[in-house]
């Protein structure tokens, strides 16, 4: 239900917190995110590329992905791009 807001808080986070990249998480944060991410991809693609305030929130966290080492974020990141 909140899948559109928990993008614009998740981006922020990650923004804000540049830390996060290198801190220990909880178990399976990171696997929680790519779930979230695909699913927002999935259901959202023409308002990604139609919106770059939304593109850059997207591609904020495929990147914090991305430099974790998640393959997931890596492949939807190519294909947003």
């Amino acid at each position: 239900n909140f899948i559109e807001d928990g993008l614009t808080w998740v981006s922020h986070m990650l923004e804000n917190n540049k830390q996060l990249i290198s801190e220990e998480l909880e178990t399976n944060t990171i696997f929680y995110i790519e779930t979230f991410i695909r699913r927002y991809i999935l259901k959202n693609r023409q308002q990604i590329r139609k919106s770059a305030p939304i593109k850059k929130q997207v591609i904020v966290v495929l990147n914090y992905l991305v430099e974790r080492g998640s393959i997931v974020g890596y492949l939807l990141r190519d294909d947003i791009l």
